[in-house]
Order: structure tokens, then sequence, then C-alpha cells
């Protein structure tokens, strides 16, 4: 079959890529559909292949809001690349390659923005899963840095007190929506993110160096008798008194002990896992975050 010459400027282009992508959904808004296809997809080439490099974005922070920008933009260029390749028939090869530059752009853009520590080296961990490819050379080496500028400019002082985390206490009720104890209430993810985002915006170095979630896991039966939850989750801080978990859910007057929230939420301890707070949805299958841990936060 001959192919078109915006076809093969696809092609050509994805094959001078080493870079890799993910999943995709299909873009319906006007501003997607602006220009014909032939001269977006030539546009398309041209930026796509660029290289943004760390030098290219502010060196202390490579995760700055002007760099995800950047990230989101290359993310609705490759989802349109996508759509064009499967319009024009493009071997699956070639149509793989963008899926998995794809899955790179989203996982970093949906964890922005990447204030923890141990977000960054579960990120890491996750694109060293990927093939090898100039998208993940470059993000590799850009979380690697980012962890750099993090140390630099949120060093632990030391585990806090639990006298600090319940200082600031007044400034995180907001973000406890209107959890309580009455059954039937869902949205745990959403709650236990927007708190500990509060958390790291009162205490930056908390956030990056003690602050994660405590995701409470079903092994089948449901967790709580009168809540029936398939799994439960909620923000912690590492104190010098312990664990604390951050549930208005069970207090909304004070941290908890991790035993006592274990025991409210009716959950043996084994099936409690603590994970990178960077990342909305559910631990995968090794109870450690996989790609699909990593869900946009919408508030």
């Amino acid at each position: 079959m001959q192919r078109s010459v915006g076809n093969a400027a696809v092609t050509t282009m994805i094959q001078r890529m080493e870079d890799g992508a993910g999943k995709r959904k299909r873009s319906t808004s006007p501003q997607d559909q602006e220009e014909p296809k032939q001269a977006r997809t030539a546009a398309l080439a041209e930026d796509t292949d660029e290289d943004y490099s760390s030098s290219e974005v502010a060196a202390e922070d490579q995760f700055s809001p002007e760099s995800v920008n950047q990230i989101e933009a290359q993310q609705r260029k490759m989802v349109r690349l996508l759509e064009d390749m499967d319009e024009g028939g493009a071997p699956d090869r070639v149509k793989r390659a963008a899926e998995e530059k794809l899955d790179i752009l989203t996982l970093l853009r949906n964890l922005a923005p990447l204030r923890s520590v141990e977000t960054v080296q579960q990120a890491i961990r996750l694109l060293e899963t990927q093939p090898d490819s100039k998208a993940k050379t470059t993000y590799l080496a850009k979380l690697e840095e980012h962890l750099e500028y993090l140390a630099e400019q949120f060093p632990s002082a030391g585990v806090p007190t639990a006298e600090t985390l319940i200082a600031m206490w007044p400034e995180l009720t907001s973000s406890f929506g209107n959890a309580s104890g009455q059954i039937g209430e869902d949205g745990c993810e959403d709650r236990a993110h927007a708190i500990c985002l509060a958390i790291a915006q009162q205490s930056p170095a908390i956030g990056a160096n003690h602050l994660s979630k405590q995701w409470a896991l079903s092994n089948g039966a449901r967790l709580h008798a009168d809540h029936q939850w398939n799994h439960h989750v909620a923000a912690s801080v590492e104190t010098t008194n312990g664990i604390l978990v951050i549930d208005p859910v069970f207090s909304r007057t004070a941290p908890i002990e991790l035993s006592e929230w274990v025991d409210k939420v009716h959950v043996d301890s084994d099936s409690v896992h603590q994970v990178a707070w960077g990342f909305l949805g559910k631990p995968g299958a090794d109870n450690q975050p996989d790609f699909n841990s990593a869900v946009e936060y919408a508030p």
C-alpha cells in the first residue's frame, strides 16, 4: 500500500526516535483538531524530535512548572501522532515505540510536582523497566538530578516529633473534605492525596523525606464491617513517636498511631503497605507502585 506524505513523515520521524510512550486516549477537544492531518503531522515530527535535556529547564528544579508544561505538551502531541498512525496503518513496532514514550510522559506528568524523594525513586525504578530509548535516558537523568535538588533544597532536619505534626493540624483540616464516620463514604484516594499536598506545603522537608501513604488492601474479604471497603488509604508521617496516620474518617482532631489505624480499618497488618505519597492510585500486584498507580490528581 502506498503511504501518503503525512504518514511517511510519521514513520520516518518515529524511526529516528529512540523514544517510548504509553497508553493513550482519543482527544476530542476542538483545539486538538485545528490543523489538517498532514500539516499537523509534519509539525509534530519537528516538535516531538526535540531533546528536552536538563539544560533547557531550570537547573535547580528538573520538574519545574515550565518543565511539566513541556511534558504535558509532548503528551498531547504524542496522542495526536498515535491517532495519525492508527489512521495511516503505521507498523506495530513504530506505534509501540510511540506508546512507550507516552507511558513515560504520562507517568511523570501524573506524578508532578514530584516533591517526595521516595516518589522520585519509585519513578526511576519504573523507568528502568522500560525498553531503552532516548526518552528513557533523558528522563532518568532528570530524575537523578531531581533527587539532588530535593536533597539540597529540602534536606531532612531529622525525624519530626508528633508535636510538629499536631502544630500544623489547623492548616490541614481544609483538605479533609466532608470525610467522617458515615457509612458508605468513599474518595479516600483523593482525600489522602490532598492531605499529603497540604503537609508538603506546610513543611517541604517533611513532605520530601518523612511523608507517605498507608494502603490497606483486601485479600478477598471487604475491609471494615460497616464501610465494606475493598481498600483504604490514608496519609502518614514518620515521627519520633512512630508512624502517625492522618485519617479524618477515624479522627478529625489529631493523628493516630499506625497500629490503631490498622485496628480501626479491620485489616491484618500484613495487608497494610507503605507507599510513596506521589502515587494517587493503589499499588500493583507486588504492593509497589506501577504505571497504573500514577493517576492524575484532579481536585
